[in-house]
């Protein structure tokens, strides 16, 4: 039985080393897109893969709490709160694109308004791994 939640402890953390570093490369493809039309492909590929990241880090996280026996305790509510501000965040970051027209002061706003959504994902994710590794 002990092996089976480390099994599951290490696909938790596999899932938020990945999801991590997708958030990189959205930073990184949103910094360097100067067409939206390619930006729109580019998301069309990266979104779902982030998705099925954050959705493997929750997946696995309620499989551990239940193995726990649903013992809370204050690391397990800040995990949930933090899962439930990422996901509004990554819907009030990919909402707008599928509104945005190709003109040429649309991207620039975008870019600056997805940046500061990518940066504090990025900031939570990094100081909760930080906060359960160390």
């Amino acid at each position: 039985m002990n092996d089976i939640f480390k099994l599951i402890l290490t696909m938790h953390n596999y899932s938020v080393i990945l999801f991590i570093i997708m958030v990189f490369v959205n930073l990184v493809l949103l910094t360097r897109a100067t067409e939206l039309f390619v930006f729109r492909t580019q998301m069309a590929y990266t979104t779902p893969l982030t998705a099925v990241f954050l959705t493997s880090i929750l997946f696995t996280g309620i499989v551990m709490m239940l193995f726990g026996h649903l013992h809370f305790n204050i690391s397990n509510v800040i995990m949930i709160i933090i899962a439930i501000a990422i996901i509004i965040l990554e819907i009030k970051r990919i909402k707008p694109l599928k509104y945005l027209k190709n003109l040429p002061h649309a991207l620039p706003l975008y870019k600056n308004y997805a940046k500061n959504f990518l940066l504090i994902e990025l900031g939570m994710s990094l100081l909760i791994s930080l906060w359960m590794w160390l």
